[in-house]
Protein backbone atom coordinates (compact mmCIF):
# COMPACT_ATOMS: atom_id res chain seq x y z
CA UNK A 1 0.00 0.00 0.00
CA UNK A 2 2.78 2.41 0.95
CA UNK A 3 4.70 1.82 -2.29
CA UNK A 4 1.50 2.22 -4.34
CA UNK A 5 0.90 5.78 -3.16
CA UNK A 6 4.58 6.70 -3.11
CA UNK A 7 4.34 6.46 -6.89
CA UNK A 8 2.05 9.52 -6.85
CA UNK A 9 4.16 12.73 -6.85
CA UNK A 10 3.72 14.57 -3.55
CA UNK A 11 3.00 17.83 -5.36
CA UNK A 12 -0.11 16.32 -6.95
CA UNK A 13 -1.82 15.12 -3.77
CA UNK A 14 -3.68 18.34 -3.02
CA UNK A 15 -4.77 18.72 -6.65
CA UNK A 16 -6.04 15.13 -6.87
CA UNK A 17 -7.84 15.44 -3.54
CA UNK A 18 -9.45 18.76 -4.49
CA UNK A 19 -10.49 17.57 -7.95
CA UNK A 20 -12.12 14.39 -6.61
CA UNK A 21 -14.07 16.24 -3.91
CA UNK A 22 -15.16 18.96 -6.33
CA UNK A 23 -16.17 16.33 -8.90
CA UNK A 24 -18.29 14.43 -6.38
CA UNK A 25 -19.90 17.67 -5.21
CA UNK A 26 -20.71 18.55 -8.81
CA UNK A 27 -22.35 15.14 -9.33
CA UNK A 28 -24.46 15.61 -6.19
CA UNK A 29 -25.45 19.13 -7.26
CA UNK A 30 -26.52 17.93 -10.72
CA UNK A 31 -28.43 15.01 -9.24
CA UNK A 32 -30.23 17.20 -6.70
CA UNK A 33 -31.02 19.89 -9.29
CA UNK A 34 -33.79 17.66 -10.72
CA UNK A 35 -35.66 17.63 -7.40
CA UNK A 36 -37.99 20.33 -6.13
CA UNK A 37 -38.53 18.70 -2.71
CA UNK A 38 -36.29 17.41 0.09
CA UNK A 39 -36.89 13.71 -0.61
CA UNK A 40 -33.33 12.95 -1.65
CA UNK A 41 -31.94 14.53 1.49
CA UNK A 42 -34.18 12.39 3.70
CA UNK A 43 -33.98 9.14 1.71
CA UNK A 44 -31.78 7.47 4.39
CA UNK A 45 -30.55 4.74 2.05
CA UNK A 46 -28.28 2.09 3.65
CA UNK A 47 -26.16 1.96 0.49
CA UNK A 48 -25.11 5.59 0.96
CA UNK A 49 -23.87 4.82 4.47
CA UNK A 50 -21.85 1.86 3.19
CA UNK A 51 -20.52 4.02 0.37
CA UNK A 52 -19.56 6.77 2.80
CA UNK A 53 -17.58 4.37 5.00
CA UNK A 54 -15.84 2.95 1.92
CA UNK A 55 -15.01 6.39 0.54
CA UNK A 56 -13.69 7.59 3.92
CA UNK A 57 -11.42 4.53 4.10
CA UNK A 58 -10.08 5.37 0.62
CA UNK A 59 -9.37 8.94 1.73
CA UNK A 60 -7.59 7.69 4.86
CA UNK A 61 -5.45 5.30 2.81
CA UNK A 62 -4.67 7.93 0.16
CA UNK A 63 -3.72 10.65 2.66
CA UNK A 64 -2.25 8.35 5.31
CA UNK A 65 0.21 6.63 2.98
CA UNK A 66 1.42 9.77 1.24
CA UNK A 67 5.21 10.07 0.83
CA UNK A 68 7.15 11.81 3.58
CA UNK A 69 7.88 15.05 1.78
CA UNK A 70 8.49 18.72 2.48
CA UNK A 71 5.60 19.45 0.12
CA UNK A 72 3.41 18.66 3.14
CA UNK A 73 5.34 21.27 5.19
CA UNK A 74 5.49 19.87 8.76
CA UNK A 75 5.18 16.20 7.81
CA UNK A 76 8.96 15.49 7.68
CA UNK A 77 9.24 17.07 11.14
CA UNK A 78 6.63 14.67 12.51
CA UNK A 79 8.53 11.73 11.01
CA UNK A 80 11.86 13.05 12.33
CA UNK A 81 10.49 13.51 15.83
CA UNK A 82 8.94 10.05 15.78
CA UNK A 83 12.16 8.41 14.57
CA UNK A 84 14.45 10.19 17.01
CA UNK A 85 12.74 11.51 20.11
CA UNK A 86 10.96 8.34 21.09
CA UNK A 87 14.04 6.12 21.00
CA UNK A 88 15.96 8.39 23.36
CA UNK A 89 18.42 9.80 20.79
CA UNK A 90 16.82 13.24 20.87
CA UNK A 91 15.49 15.23 23.79
CA UNK A 92 11.92 16.44 23.51
CA UNK A 93 11.56 20.11 24.42
CA UNK A 94 7.89 20.04 23.48
CA UNK A 95 6.93 18.02 26.55
CA UNK A 96 7.23 21.28 28.48
CA UNK A 97 4.08 22.48 26.74
CA UNK A 98 2.04 19.98 28.67
CA UNK A 99 0.83 18.20 25.53
CA UNK A 100 1.84 14.90 27.06
CA UNK A 101 -0.88 12.78 25.47
CA UNK A 102 0.43 13.29 21.94
CA UNK A 103 3.90 12.16 22.97
CA UNK A 104 2.49 9.27 24.98
CA UNK A 105 0.65 8.19 21.84
CA UNK A 106 3.89 8.39 19.86
CA UNK A 107 5.67 6.28 22.47
CA UNK A 108 2.89 3.70 22.31
CA UNK A 109 3.15 3.49 18.52
CA UNK A 110 6.92 3.14 18.81
CA UNK A 111 6.63 0.32 21.33
CA UNK A 112 4.20 -1.42 18.98
CA UNK A 113 6.91 -1.36 16.32
CA UNK A 114 5.19 1.04 13.93
CA UNK A 115 7.29 2.65 11.20
CA UNK A 116 7.09 6.41 10.72
CA UNK A 117 4.76 5.84 7.75
CA UNK A 118 2.37 3.69 9.83
CA UNK A 119 2.51 6.22 12.65
CA UNK A 120 1.46 9.03 10.30
CA UNK A 121 -1.18 6.76 8.78
CA UNK A 122 -2.62 6.16 12.27
CA UNK A 123 -2.98 9.93 12.76
CA UNK A 124 -4.97 10.07 9.50
CA UNK A 125 -7.21 7.29 10.81
CA UNK A 126 -7.96 9.35 13.92
CA UNK A 127 -8.39 12.62 12.03
CA UNK A 128 -10.76 11.41 9.32
CA UNK A 129 -12.27 8.57 11.36
CA UNK A 130 -13.49 10.84 14.14
CA UNK A 131 -14.80 13.26 11.52
CA UNK A 132 -16.94 10.38 10.22
CA UNK A 133 -18.07 9.52 13.76
CA UNK A 134 -19.25 13.11 14.31
CA UNK A 135 -21.12 13.14 11.00
CA UNK A 136 -22.70 9.78 11.86
CA UNK A 137 -23.92 11.13 15.18
CA UNK A 138 -25.23 14.39 13.76
CA UNK A 139 -26.38 13.69 10.18
CA UNK A 140 -26.51 9.95 9.59
CA UNK A 141 -29.62 10.15 7.36
CA UNK A 142 -27.46 11.72 4.66
CA UNK A 143 -24.00 10.69 5.74
CA UNK A 144 -22.33 10.98 2.34
CA UNK A 145 -23.27 14.64 1.79
CA UNK A 146 -22.30 15.42 5.40
CA UNK A 147 -18.84 13.93 4.85
CA UNK A 148 -18.50 15.74 1.51
CA UNK A 149 -19.03 19.03 3.32
CA UNK A 150 -16.29 18.11 5.82
CA UNK A 151 -13.78 16.69 3.33
CA UNK A 152 -14.27 19.50 0.80
CA UNK A 153 -13.70 22.13 3.47
CA UNK A 154 -11.02 24.72 2.76
CA UNK A 155 -8.77 23.64 5.64
CA UNK A 156 -9.47 19.91 5.72
CA UNK A 157 -6.58 18.77 3.52
CA UNK A 158 -4.05 21.10 5.15
CA UNK A 159 -4.78 19.79 8.63
CA UNK A 160 -4.63 16.23 7.40
CA UNK A 161 -1.11 16.56 5.99
CA UNK A 162 0.51 19.59 7.67
CA UNK A 163 -1.04 20.62 10.99
CA UNK A 164 -1.71 16.97 11.80
CA UNK A 165 -1.65 17.24 15.56
CA UNK A 166 -4.02 20.21 15.51
CA UNK A 167 -6.35 18.37 13.13
CA UNK A 168 -6.24 15.23 15.26
CA UNK A 169 -7.13 17.21 18.39
CA UNK A 170 -9.90 19.19 16.66
CA UNK A 171 -11.53 15.96 15.49
CA UNK A 172 -11.69 14.88 19.13
CA UNK A 173 -13.35 18.19 20.02
CA UNK A 174 -15.76 17.77 17.09
CA UNK A 175 -17.00 14.46 18.47
CA UNK A 176 -17.13 16.01 21.94
CA UNK A 177 -19.32 18.88 20.72
CA UNK A 178 -21.66 16.36 19.06
CA UNK A 179 -22.09 14.64 22.45
CA UNK A 180 -22.73 17.65 24.67
CA UNK A 181 -26.49 17.73 24.15
CA UNK A 182 -26.89 14.00 24.82
CA UNK A 183 -27.40 11.93 27.94
CA UNK A 184 -25.31 12.22 31.09
CA UNK A 185 -22.74 9.61 30.01
CA UNK A 186 -22.40 11.37 26.66
CA UNK A 187 -21.69 14.69 28.37
CA UNK A 188 -19.02 13.02 30.51
CA UNK A 189 -17.50 11.41 27.43
CA UNK A 190 -17.51 14.82 25.71
CA UNK A 191 -15.47 16.32 28.55
CA UNK A 192 -13.05 13.37 28.45
CA UNK A 193 -12.54 13.83 24.70
CA UNK A 194 -11.95 17.56 25.12
CA UNK A 195 -9.47 16.87 27.90
CA UNK A 196 -7.64 14.49 25.58
CA UNK A 197 -7.70 17.05 22.76
CA UNK A 198 -6.17 19.77 24.96
CA UNK A 199 -3.36 17.41 25.96
CA UNK A 200 -2.69 16.63 22.30
CA UNK A 201 -2.73 20.26 21.16
CA UNK A 202 -3.19 22.85 23.87
CA UNK A 203 -4.79 25.41 21.55
CA UNK A 204 -7.96 23.28 21.44
CA UNK A 205 -8.70 24.60 24.91
CA UNK A 206 -10.32 27.50 23.03
CA UNK A 207 -13.06 25.58 21.16
CA UNK A 208 -13.47 23.27 24.16
CA UNK A 209 -14.17 26.16 26.53
CA UNK A 210 -16.36 27.83 23.90
CA UNK A 211 -18.41 24.62 23.60
CA UNK A 212 -18.83 24.40 27.38
CA UNK A 213 -19.82 28.09 27.45
CA UNK A 214 -22.34 27.44 24.66
CA UNK A 215 -23.85 24.59 26.64
CA UNK A 216 -23.94 26.30 30.05
CA UNK A 217 -24.06 30.07 29.57
CA UNK A 218 -24.36 31.57 26.08
CA UNK A 219 -27.52 29.88 24.86
CA UNK A 220 -28.78 32.68 22.63
CA UNK A 221 -27.27 32.78 19.12
CA UNK A 222 -28.06 36.50 18.94
CA UNK A 223 -25.76 37.23 21.90
CA UNK A 224 -22.93 35.25 20.27
CA UNK A 225 -23.38 37.16 17.00
CA UNK A 226 -23.23 40.49 18.86
CA UNK A 227 -19.96 39.35 20.43
CA UNK A 228 -18.62 38.37 16.98
CA UNK A 229 -19.43 41.82 15.57
CA UNK A 230 -17.85 43.46 18.62
CA UNK A 231 -14.68 41.38 18.09
CA UNK A 232 -14.15 43.07 14.71
CA UNK A 233 -14.16 46.52 16.28
CA UNK A 234 -11.97 45.31 19.14
CA UNK A 235 -9.49 43.92 16.60
CA UNK A 236 -9.45 47.19 14.63
CA UNK A 237 -8.98 49.35 17.71
CA UNK A 238 -6.87 47.21 20.02
CA UNK A 239 -5.82 44.11 18.10
CA UNK A 240 -2.14 44.22 19.11
CA UNK A 241 -3.02 44.66 22.78
CA UNK A 242 -5.43 41.73 22.61
CA UNK A 243 -2.74 39.54 21.05
CA UNK A 244 -0.29 40.52 23.80
CA UNK A 245 -2.96 39.79 26.40
CA UNK A 246 -3.54 36.24 25.14
CA UNK A 247 0.22 35.69 24.87
CA UNK A 248 0.50 36.72 28.51
CA UNK A 249 -2.13 34.18 29.49
CA UNK A 250 0.09 31.42 28.11
CA UNK A 251 -2.81 30.13 26.02
CA UNK A 252 -0.45 28.59 23.46
CA UNK A 253 3.33 28.94 23.21
CA UNK A 254 3.03 29.06 19.42
CA UNK A 255 1.12 32.33 19.63
CA UNK A 256 4.08 33.96 21.36
CA UNK A 257 6.41 32.64 18.67
CA UNK A 258 4.24 34.01 15.86
CA UNK A 259 3.60 37.33 17.58
CA UNK A 260 7.33 37.95 17.98
CA UNK A 261 8.45 37.06 14.45
CA UNK A 262 10.68 39.65 12.83
CA UNK A 263 10.26 40.67 9.18
CA UNK A 264 12.67 38.07 7.74
CA UNK A 265 11.05 35.27 9.71
CA UNK A 266 7.63 36.46 8.56
CA UNK A 267 8.59 36.07 4.92
CA UNK A 268 10.01 32.62 5.56
CA UNK A 269 7.24 31.16 7.67
CA UNK A 270 3.89 32.67 6.73
CA UNK A 271 2.09 29.86 4.93
CA UNK A 272 -1.44 31.16 4.58
CA UNK A 273 -2.18 34.72 5.66
CA UNK A 274 -1.60 37.43 8.22
CA UNK A 275 -2.89 40.94 8.79
CA UNK A 276 -6.49 42.11 8.91
CA UNK A 277 -7.89 40.01 6.07
CA UNK A 278 -11.36 41.20 5.08
CA UNK A 279 -11.71 38.34 2.57
CA UNK A 280 -11.29 35.67 5.22
CA UNK A 281 -13.62 37.47 7.59
CA UNK A 282 -16.21 37.36 4.79
CA UNK A 283 -15.47 33.64 4.44
CA UNK A 284 -15.96 33.18 8.19
CA UNK A 285 -19.30 34.98 8.22
CA UNK A 286 -21.12 32.42 6.05
CA UNK A 287 -21.83 29.94 8.89
CA UNK A 288 -22.89 32.87 11.06
CA UNK A 289 -25.42 33.93 8.43
CA UNK A 290 -26.69 30.35 8.31
CA UNK A 291 -26.96 30.22 12.12
CA UNK A 292 -28.78 33.57 12.15
CA UNK A 293 -31.22 32.46 9.47
CA UNK A 294 -31.98 29.13 11.13
CA UNK A 295 -32.13 30.10 14.80
CA UNK A 296 -33.32 33.73 14.65
CA UNK A 297 -35.03 34.34 11.30
CA UNK A 298 -36.77 30.94 11.13
CA UNK A 299 -36.73 30.27 14.88
CA UNK A 300 -35.78 26.58 14.69
CA UNK A 301 -35.19 25.08 18.13
CA UNK A 302 -32.39 22.51 18.17
CA UNK A 303 -30.09 22.30 21.20
CA UNK A 304 -27.35 20.43 19.35
CA UNK A 305 -27.24 22.98 16.54
CA UNK A 306 -27.27 25.86 19.02
CA UNK A 307 -24.19 24.47 20.76
CA UNK A 308 -22.36 23.86 17.47
CA UNK A 309 -23.19 27.27 16.02
CA UNK A 310 -22.40 29.26 19.16
CA UNK A 311 -19.14 27.35 19.65
CA UNK A 312 -18.13 28.31 16.11
CA UNK A 313 -19.09 31.96 16.58
CA UNK A 314 -17.26 32.37 19.89
CA UNK A 315 -14.10 30.60 18.67
CA UNK A 316 -14.08 32.59 15.44
CA UNK A 317 -14.41 35.80 17.45
CA UNK A 318 -11.16 34.94 19.20
CA UNK A 319 -9.37 34.49 15.86
CA UNK A 320 -10.62 37.87 14.62
CA UNK A 321 -9.21 39.54 17.72
CA UNK A 322 -5.73 38.06 17.06
CA UNK A 323 -5.99 38.13 13.26
CA UNK A 324 -2.88 40.29 12.85
CA UNK A 325 -0.65 37.55 14.27
CA UNK A 326 1.53 35.77 11.73
CA UNK A 327 0.10 32.43 10.64
CA UNK A 328 -3.22 33.35 12.22
CA UNK A 329 -4.74 30.68 9.96
CA UNK A 330 -3.60 28.20 12.62
CA UNK A 331 -5.95 29.93 15.06
CA UNK A 332 -8.70 30.32 12.46
CA UNK A 333 -8.84 26.54 12.22
CA UNK A 334 -9.91 26.42 15.86
CA UNK A 335 -13.30 27.58 14.59
CA UNK A 336 -13.13 26.56 10.93
CA UNK A 337 -13.11 22.84 11.74
CA UNK A 338 -16.78 23.40 12.74
CA UNK A 339 -17.54 25.39 9.57
CA UNK A 340 -18.92 22.49 7.48
CA UNK A 341 -21.08 21.22 10.36
CA UNK A 342 -22.67 24.64 10.95
CA UNK A 343 -23.55 24.81 7.25
CA UNK A 344 -24.54 21.17 6.66
CA UNK A 345 -26.53 20.36 9.82
CA UNK A 346 -29.60 22.52 9.06
CA UNK A 347 -29.52 21.53 5.39
CA UNK A 348 -29.58 17.82 6.24
CA UNK A 349 -31.65 17.85 9.44
CA UNK A 350 -34.17 20.70 9.12
CA UNK A 351 -36.92 21.47 6.63
CA UNK A 352 -35.83 25.01 5.75
CA UNK A 353 -37.00 25.40 2.14
CA UNK A 354 -39.51 23.69 -0.12
CA UNK A 355 -36.84 22.95 -2.75
CA UNK A 356 -34.17 22.04 -0.22
CA UNK A 357 -32.62 19.29 -2.36
CA UNK A 358 -31.70 21.72 -5.11
CA UNK A 359 -30.46 24.45 -2.78
CA UNK A 360 -28.38 21.99 -0.75
CA UNK A 361 -26.72 20.74 -3.93
CA UNK A 362 -25.92 24.30 -5.00
CA UNK A 363 -24.55 25.21 -1.56
CA UNK A 364 -22.37 22.09 -1.53
CA UNK A 365 -21.08 22.93 -5.01
CA UNK A 366 -20.31 26.52 -4.00
CA UNK A 367 -18.61 25.25 -0.85
CA UNK A 368 -16.38 22.79 -2.72
CA UNK A 369 -15.95 25.35 -5.48
CA UNK A 370 -14.41 27.80 -3.05
CA UNK A 371 -11.78 25.22 -2.07
CA UNK A 372 -11.23 24.46 -5.78
CA UNK A 373 -10.79 28.18 -6.53
CA UNK A 374 -8.38 28.75 -3.63
CA UNK A 375 -6.17 25.82 -4.64
CA UNK A 376 -6.08 26.17 -8.40
CA UNK A 377 -6.54 29.94 -8.84
CA UNK A 378 -5.71 31.90 -5.70
CA UNK A 379 -2.71 29.87 -4.55
CA UNK A 380 -2.07 28.08 -7.82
Amino acid sequence: MESLFNSVPAALYNSIYTLVLFGLSLIIAINYSFSSTNERLTANLPITKIGTFAFTILVIIFIGFRPISGVFVDMPMYAHVYNNIYDGTMESVNDQRGEWLFYAYGNLCKRMGMSDVMYIFSISVIYFGLMLVACWRLMRNNLFVAMLFCLASFSCFAYGVNGMRNGMACSLVLVGVSLLSGERWEKILALVLMFCAINIHRSTALPSFCAIAAFLFVKDTKQAIYFWVASIFISLVAGNYITDFFVGLGFDDRMEQYANLDESETIATTDQFSGFRIDFIIYSIMPIIMAWYVTIKRNFKDLTYNIIAITYILANSFWIMVIRSEQSNRFAYLSWFLYPIVIAYPLLRMNIWEDQDRKTGLILLAYAGFTFFMHFVYYG
